[in-house]
C-alpha cells in the first residue's frame, strides 16, 4: 500500500526490499512481511503463505512471534517504574528478587536490561542459562502486583491502540492469523508454531504485526511513551552497540544512529529499525527457510539486519559515506 507519491530515494528503498524478499522466497522462506515508512511515504509487502499445509496467502496484518523484540516493550515498563521512583536501575536484582543471585556477585537492573542474551550459569547456580528478560519480567510483575501481560497492555498496547499485539501464555491456542514457522529436525520439516510459547514472562510470547511494531517504534522514539530523560537512558551512550532494550546501528543519513531491535527464534526472524526521530522506519518479518535449530543467531537474521540498514540508508536524499 502506498500513501503518497514515492520519491526516487524511497523507490530505491522499496526496490532493495523487493529484491531481498524475492530472493528469500526462492530460497525457501514461506512468508515475508515488510512495512516501510519515510515521513508520509509508506509501503508494505506481504508475500508467501500463512502455513505450508493450508497454502493460504499471507496477509499484511498477519501476526508473528517477535522474539527478542519484546525487550523494547519490556524496557518501557521498566523505565516507567523508574520514573515513578519505584525501581532503581543501579539497584541489585536481589533487592526485588531475594535469592536470585549470589550475595557476593550482585547484578543490577541496568545490567539485566542491557544484556541481550542469557546470563552466565555461574551467576545463577539455581537456574543456569535463565534469560535476563525473564528476570526483568518477574521484577515488573512483583512491583506492579499484576501479570506481565496486563502491565504491557496498560503501558504500551492500550495507549497506542495496538490491537493486534498480544502477550500469549503457554495455554493460549495458536491464533488463526499467526504465520507458521518451520525448522529441520532429523531431516524432516517440522512446524514449530506455538510450541515455544512460554508462560507469559519470557520474550517468545509476544505476537504482533509489522504495522503495530512500526507504530510502537515511532511512538517510542518520538517520546510518546516515556519522558525525554528516560528515552535518552534507554538509547544509551552515543557510540554504544546496545542501550537498555534498544539496539544501535549506523545511520548514514544523519551520521548518527538507528534504534530498534531484532528478533530471532526457531523458524522466525524479524527486525524493527528506526531513525532517532522516528521519521524513517522499517519492520521486516520472515518465516525462515527450514533449517536446523541452533543456539547461535541465524545467519539469515544477520542478513536481514544488514539489508534493513542498507534499505533505510537508501531512503534519504543525502548520505554520509
Amino acid at each position: 500500500m502506498e500513501s503518497v507519491a514515492l520519491t526516487p530515494a524511497f523507490q530505491e528503498l522499496r526496490a532493495t526490499l523487493e529484491l531481498f524478499a524475492r530472493e528469500k522466497l526462492e530460497e525457501g522462506a514461506s512468508a515475508l512481511l515488510i512495512n516501510a515508512r519515510v515521513g508520509q511515504q509508506g509501503w508494505s509487502l506481504a508475500e508467501g503463505v500463512l502455513s505450508r499445509e493450508g497454502r493460504a496467502e499471507v496477509q499484511p496484518g498477519d501476526r508473528f512471534p517477535v522474539g527478542d523484540q519484546f525487550r523494547a516493550f519490556l524496557a518501557v515498563s521498566v523505565m516507567k517504574l523508574v520514573e515513578e521512583g519505584r525501581l532503581g536501575l543501579d539497584e541489585p536484582v536481589t533487592t526485588y528478587l531475594p535469592g536470585t543471585f549470589a550475595a557476593n556477585d550482585p547484578v543490577t537492573i541496568r545490567q539485566l536490561l542491557g544484556n541481550s542474551g542469557d546470563l552466565p550459569a555461574a551467576e545463577l547456580p539455581a537456574s543456569p542459562g535463565i534469560a535476563a528478560v525473564e528476570l526483568l519480567g518477574r521484577v515488573v510483575e512483583q512491583l506492579r502486583g499484576a501479570p506481565l501481560e496486563t502491565v504491557v497492555r496498560e503501558d504500551v498496547l492500550l495507549p497506542l491502540n495496538l490491537r493486534s499485539t498480544e502477550l500469549l501464555d503457554a495455554n493460549t491456542p495458536v491464533p488463526d492469523d499467526l504465520v507458521h514457522g518451520y525448522v529441520q529436525m532429523e531431516g524432516k520439516t517440522v512446524d514449530v508454531t506455538g510450541t515455544g510459547f512460554p508462560d507469559g514472562i519470557a520474550n517468545g510470547g509476544l505476537v504482533s504485526t509489522v504495522d503495530d511494531i512500526s507504530v510502537f517504534q515511532a511512538a517510542l522514539l518520538r517520546g510518546q511513551l516515556l519522558s525525554p530523560s528516560s528515552l535518552i537512558t534507554m538509547k544509551g551512550p552515543a557510540f554504544a552497540d546496545y542501550g537498555l532494550g534498544l539496539d544501535h546501528w549506523d545511520d548514514r543519513c544523519t551520521n548518527g544512529s538507528y534504534y530498534g531491535h531484532a528478533g530471532d527464534a526457531p523458524g522466525y526472524g524479524s527486525i524493527a529499525i528506526s531513525s532517532a526521530d522516528g521519521h524513517r522506519h522499517l519492520s521486516i518479518f520472515m518465516a525462515y527457510p527450514p533449517q536446523p535449530v541452533s543456539s547461535q543467531p541465524s545467519a539469515l537474521a544477520l542478513e536481514m539486519t544488514g539489508v534493513a540498514q542498507v534499505a533505510l540508508n537508501s531512503g534519504c536524499r543525502f548520505r554520509f559515506r
